[in-house]
């Protein structure tokens, strides 16, 4: 694996985590379509790089597959 999928894979484990963590703090279930909305609002809510967005949208991806 190249550096660059492994940094990759680190941010979208942050943002996933992230997400978890907020959930988890104020006692949210922990289901796959709530860490998805947390996601969605965390990529709304940051003005952010295109690289950012693609990390953001392959959490959802990431996350999503699992419902399916």
């Amino acid at each position: 694996m190249s550096t660059i999928n492994q940094g990759s894979n680190e941010e979208v484990l942050k943002i996933v985590g992230r997400a978890v963590l907020t959930l988890h703090v104020h006692g949210e279930a922990l289901t796959a379509d709530k860490v998805v909305s947390m996601i969605k609002c965390y990529a709304e809510e940051e003005i952010s790089s295109d690289e950012s967005q693609r990390l953001y949208a392959l959490a959802i991806e990431m996350m999503s597959s699992d419902i399916a």
